[in-house]
């Protein structure tokens, strides 16, 4: 195992009652990385961090965390600590019995004990809660106390499964960013399984998407959002309108990465090396027409392929002026308006719905239901899947 790693997680499964639940999983983290595992409900990320924390064993593979496989090893004998999506604190306690029990269970000497659950409850900003006892606080002091809990042995990685469930939407903005800045300040690694995307793309440092038991793709945020390997990734991750489609015509290109538009999908794509090789295609889309798109894959006239486009990559205008290399007229069938954006779905004349995201702007009209409208994107907007 490199010491670069808290762990390294090696073509790991898990079936139950003959069900494969994780199939051969493979992925590391890095020393101080904040790394989520985000995938729907059932797709096997709870079932992969339990067999890292040690309370379900892999059918096979292995988990090297220190220099030793601990696929085998009982959950009390791994460097891992773990918050729950609960917090599973002890009612009978204060906060500060709370932050100490891990330690006391190690039968750690008092004096130590008392030194590191105050510096630990220092640590998350509830020194001065310890006397409490955990119905007095709140929902995100009672987070922060189990976080206190799980940190004060010290763990070389922190796992945490959807700890911000319970909290209402405000809380859990609120509990994002203090979480970050915690992990930044103590410099522990994190595995954070969640089904949000929103959760993620903010806390992550890098993102592992799951889908029925497999990591489909690992990347930056960013990569993750710009760049989706599969139809499900660009679907899951953020909204994507999916157009399916055939390559007409391919036109092969040497383009500098620094001379795409930055934040495109092209961009995204072609960010790992210093150039990229990239081909112009022109794609026939269902329901839309003609297509002009970049890509990095070796995409043949005539092979299906399915088309990614993000809703606030479609410029939305009264006129069809543009110098954007796609264009096509629609109608507005209904507007949200939902404060800093607006959502709009419009309907081509194929029938094909699409949904456009603009910024809302106080000077610039909301449009209505049966507005004529015209939506424009660029070549390098739009990411071309198999």
């Amino acid at each position: 195992m490199s010491e670069q790693f808290s762990v390294e997680v090696k073509e790991i499964s898990k079936s139950f009652h003959g069900v494969t639940v994780v199939r051969d999983v493979d992925f590391d983290i890095r020393k101080g990385e904040f790394f989520a595992l985000l995938g729907p409900s059932g797709c096997g990320k709870t079932t992969l961090l339990r067999m890292i924390a040690g309370f379900e064993y892999p059918d096979k593979g292995s988990i090297w965390i220190r220099g030793r496989d601990v696929a085998s090893v009982p959950a009390n004998d791994r460097p891992v600590n773990m918050v729950f999506q609960h917090y599973a604190l002890f009612p009978h306690l204060s906060v500060f019995e709370n932050a100490a029990f891990g330690l006391r269970m190690r039968r750690v000497p008092e004096p130590e004990v008392r030194r590191r659950a105050d510096d630990v409850l220092g640590v998350v900003q509830l020194k001065d809660l310890g006397p409490r006892m955990p119905a007095e606080l709140s929902g995100g002091q009672q987070q922060r106390v189990a976080l206190a809990r799980a940190l004060v042995n010290q763990p070389e990685l922190l796992l945490l499964d959807e700890p911000m469930a319970a909290l209402d939407e405000k809380l859990r903005e609120d509990m994002r960013e203090e979480l970050k800045a915690l992990q930044h300040r103590i410099g522990v690694s994190f595995l954070y399984v969640t089904h949000d995307q929103e959760e993620a793309l903010e806390l992550a440092d890098r993102i592992a998407v799951m889908e029925k038991g497999r990591i489909i793709q690992i990347g930056a945020p960013q990569e993750i959002y710009e760049s989706p390997k599969t139809a499900f990734v660009a679907d899951f991750v953020g909204v994507s309108n999916l157009l399916k489609g055939k390559v007409a015509e391919v036109e092969q290109l040497l383009v500098e990465a620094a001379s795409l538009p930055p934040g495109t999908a092209a961009a995204a794509a072609s960010a790992q090396a210093s150039s990229a090789a990239m081909r112009r295609v022109w794609l026939e889309v269902e329901g839309v027409g003609r297509i002009e798109a970049f890509t990095g894959d070796g995409f043949q006239a005539g092979e299906a392929v399915t088309l990614s486009l993000r809703p606030e990559r479609i410029h939305l205008s009264t006129s069809q002026v543009s110098e954007l290399e796609n264009r096509v007229s629609a109608i507005v069938q209904r507007a949200i308006f939902l404060g800093s954006d607006i959502h709009y779905h419009v309907r081509l004349a194929s029938g094909l719905l699409l949904r456009v995201q603009t910024i809302y702007s106080p000077i610039r009209r909301v449009r209505k239901e049966g507005d004529r409208v015209y939506l424009m994107w660029r070549s390098e907007d739009a990411t071309v899947l198999a």
